[in-house]
């Protein structure tokens, strides 16, 4: 954050912030949505299937609400590949999340905020120790420093530090969380508190875009820098 702001001024930077960013993802036509959202999906499974080629794989993912970037795409991809596909279910009451393995569109039903969310009589919930290998987080904006600008619900802010635990305490790699939006989303800088979690690289439609070199390399085949497939 720029130091010649106020700590008082700091809930209001954020709140214009988020009405710009809004104003500016909601105002993109539907043609270019749904052409951006194909490229960047491309992206993301042209390079997961560099990753791990064979393997199975472990990825949670959002299903897209209103102007978000559509996954869809990433979604069946990862059914056909018999990858496990992980979606979370918004909890309301305290504001966490639950994972579930998601295998159909028949498991998903309208949840919080009318967002459609795994459906807990059908689909499997996932046990509360699971820690999956890469997070794909939505967001309203991102800049070069790994800031996303969120919703201001803090699920994911809640659920990144519930990662850091889980794997502190048993000892695991610390997923890759990699945020994905349109090219059009990045911000000079975006609002950060100390508890907002940052991201280790952004997808848009112009390929990856990683925060650091370490970032880069958490996952094997990931090149330095800005990829794009």
């Amino acid at each position: 954050m720029d130091q010649s702001r106020a700590i008082n001024e700091f809930p209001e930077w954020k709140k214009e912030a988020r009405a710009a960013a809004s104003n500016n993802r909601d105002g993109l036509p539907q043609q270019l949505q749904a052409e951006w959202s194909a490229a960047t999906c491309r992206v993301l499974v042209d390079w997961l299937e560099h990753q791990q080629r064979d393997a199975r794989y472990s990825f949670m993912t959002y299903v897209p609400f209103r102007s978000e970037l559509d996954t869809k795409p990433l979604l069946e991809w990862g059914w056909r590949s018999n990858h496990l596909v992980i979606v979370p279910r918004c909890v309301r009451a305290d504001r966490s999340m639950e994972l579930y393995i998601i295998s159909s569109w028949d498991e998903l039903i309208s949840g919080a905020y009318g967002i459609l969310e795994p459906d807990p009589t059908r689909a499997k919930r996932c046990e509360a120790s699971f820690v999956p290998e890469l997070v794909i987080v939505p967001g309203l904006a991102f800049d070069l420093a790994g800031g996303r600008l969120g919703y201001g619900g803090g699920y994911y802010d809640r659920f990144n530090e519930r990662l850091h635990q889980l794997t502190e305490e048993g000892k695991r790699p610390f997923p890759l969380w990699l945020g994905v939006g349109y090219d059009t989303q990045w911000m000079e800088e975006v609002p950060m508190d100390h508890h907002d979690a940052r991201m280790d690289a952004v997808v848009t439609e112009q390929g990856f875009q990683w925060m650091s070199t370490s970032a880069s390399k958490k996952l094997k085949g990931a090149k330095d820098g800005s990829d794009t497939f």
